[in-house]
């Protein structure tokens, strides 16, 4: 897979260091030159360009024709936003990620179909909120807006506890997909009996949370 970064920060040189391992083939543009050096020095069979990304003459000449996904993970929103806008409408680009720094522009990303948006702050947020909230659920991510991976621990007074699953009234188009259960996972079926303590992580349509919630732990 031929994957374009825009961005070279500490996220962009983490995401490099991973993607390599893992075999893709990686293209990065960048503003900061001693970044490029770096990134030249340490990974020599990633494409680098020095210059802004948000010229759509550089990621031409990064390959983003020919890209599967771009990532961009500049340090403002509005460079990711306009990153993204290019790597779809001028070029093609089938999958696109961005790095969101102010939550408040979330929407304007998906307005122009960003297929994953990752905002640190809502990250930080909800894992708050997950640790303080007395059996909160916790989404994860979303694909497409449309369905969610949530996590959920599961008390000992949940009505569920002791029941196989096949025996659970699910919400509509949800699915528990695994369990983290005393340090080991479980991918469960039917006849799986969940216990309290089980960390609960399920597949579901958007809006269907707290319904899978209340289905769970009452």
């Amino acid at each position: 897979m031929f994957i374009l970064i825009a961005g070279g920060g500490k996220v962009g040189l983490h995401l490099i260091r991973t993607l390599l391992a893992q075999g893709h083939e990686l293209a990065l543009v960048e503003r900061d030159k001693r970044v490029c050096a770096q990134v030249v020095e340490e990974f020599n069979e990633a494409i680098v360009i020095a210059g802004d990304a948000t010229r759509p003459e550089l990621l031409k000449r990064a390959g983003a024709a020919r890209a599967d996904v771009v990532i961009a993970v500049a340090g403002r929103d509005q460079d990711n936003y306009i990153i993204c806008k290019m790597a779809r409408r001028l070029f093609n680009v089938k999958r696109s990620v961005a790095r969101v720094n102010d939550p408040r522009n979330e929407e304007l990303f998906r307005i122009e179909g960003v297929d994953y948006i990752i905002s640190v702050t809502s990250m930080v947020t909800k894992a708050i909120e997950y640790e303080i909230v007395p059996h909160a659920i916790m989404t994860l991510f979303t694909w497409h807006e449309r369905m969610s991976m949530v996590e959920l621990d599961l008390p000992a007074d949940a009505p569920v506890v002791g029941m196989p699953i096949r025996k659970l009234d699910f919400p509509a188009n949800s699915l528990l997909a695994a369990i983290w259960r005393g340090g080991e996972p479980i991918i469960p079926d039917g006849n799986t009996v969940l216990q309290a303590g089980d960390e609960l992580f399920a597949l579901t349509l958007k809006g269907n949370e707290e319904l899978l919630k209340r289905m769970l732990i009452g």
